[in-house]
């Protein structure tokens, strides 16, 4: 196959072409999962997922599903969200976890005791609801800071004991994990074995990208070895999940999920529309189109680099720069910020493909594509303080 012939497939299959989708729900069961992430220099990950897909605004929406009860918080590409009925396929994950985390939850004692106890009489419950004195050294700190019921509530959630039910501005609340789950459900997680849940999660996984390749060190969504991950493939080959793939000018073996040949057939000798012509969308940095950096690099011939975490004296083009997509072409990247006091969106830096020179349509479009985006984040306007190029 062609790379334009896989761009326009992954981009179909990411629910990223006109027109936009309308359920929430469908994307989210489309995608698999939707990677959640604290920072919100624009918007939350969540959210411009999900956005870049229904092109509306879309803050609040998976909250809501969360509260219903159709969605659950978990491992997946790091922590995501996905359909309520994926818990089956975390099993495995909880059951690991629980060994691993075993002796922390028995040192804090009582407090465990204590905060199962409200939750069971009062909850849903944010951390904020516990008092404690007593602070230990939680998952991201170097000393004792963490509220020890707060680390508990971590440690409950990672093992499956609890789930987050709510978000509520920047709080989570957690209830017991059998609370709000269907009885069928609950009876079919505690009969399915580890084996058979890994399984469901090696073809979520399979589902969610696509098109993989054995570079990937949480191959399946789990930590292996090269050699590992390589007798895997192999194996899932030999059983016809995966078909390899020969990609024109890419030495590098990748393999398409079977289920998805006929749509790949579609795109055969099909010609990518110009990006002139094509819909815009903006993607966050953690978008699932983007999760293998290295397969951008193979088929979207487009390096990136999420620099929120590099000094800012070493970034190239800022904190939280999101690639533009014109139909199925990644064609630039563009930096911006929210000023709530103006309710603006401010633009302040494009950079386009080096092969890339936008037309005066390409350009018109943008500028509808920023107002929408603009809109979508509940600003009023965008400035774009750089000439147009």
């Amino acid at each position: 196959m062609s790379k334009s012939q896989l761009r326009q497939f992954l981009v179909a299959r990411q629910q990223l072409q006109d027109p936009a989708l309308e359920n929430p729900r469908e994307v989210v069961r489309t995608l698999e999962c939707i990677q959640l992430d604290p920072v919100a220099l624009i918007g939350r990950n969540q959210d411009l997922v999900l956005g870049a897909r229904l092109q509306q605004p879309t803050s609040g929406i998976l909250d809501g599903l969360l509260s219903q009860g159709d969605l659950i918080e978990y491992e997946a590409n790091a922590a995501s969200i996905m359909p309520i009925e994926d818990v089956l396929w975390m099993k495995g994950i909880q059951v690991r976890m629980r060994h691993a985390l075993q002796a922390q939850l028995d040192s804090l004692g009582a407090v465990v005791d204590d905060v199962m106890g409200r939750l069971a009489r009062e909850g849903p419950l944010p951390a904020s609801a516990f008092t404690s004195p007593e602070r230990v050294t939680g998952y991201w700190d170097s000393e004792a800071v963490t509220k020890a019921t707060s680390h508990a509530l971590n440690l409950l959630r990672d093992v499956g004991v609890i789930r987050v039910v709510a978000r509520k501005g920047g709080q989570r609340f957690f209830d017991l994990m059998e609370r709000g789950i269907k009885r069928s459900l609950l009876d079919d997680w505690h009969t399915i074995t580890v084996e058979e849940a890994d399984r469901g999660l090696l073809q979520k996984y399979l589902r969610a990208y696509a098109i993989v390749d054995a570079r990937d060190p949480r191959f399946g969504w789990q930590r292996q070895r090269a050699a590992d991950r390589k007798r895997q493939i192999e194996q899932l080959v030999h059983t016809r999940l995966l078909t390899p793939l020969t990609i024109e000018g890419v030495a590098q073996p990748y393999y398409v999920i079977t289920e998805s040949l006929d749509l790949l057939e579609q795109f055969r000798g099909a010609c990518e529309p110009p990006a002139e012509s094509a819909p815009i969308r903006f993607l966050p940095p953690l978008d699932n189109l983007l999760w293998r950096r290295e397969r951008l690099e193979d088929i979207f011939d487009y390096t990136y680099r999420w620099e929120i975490y590099t000094p800012e004296s070493k970034r190239k083009y800022g904190a939280y720069v999101m690639p533009i997509l014109a139909g199925s072409t990644l064609v630039g990247r563009f930096n911006a910020r929210c000023v709530r006091e103006t309710d603006t969106l401010q633009v302040i830096g494009i950079w386009w493909e080096p092969w890339f020179k936008p037309t005066r349509t390409f350009r018109d479009q943008l500028l509808a594509a920023l107002a929408n985006f603009s809109r979508q984040l509940g600003m009023r306007q965008f400035d774009l303080l750089l000439p147009l190029a």
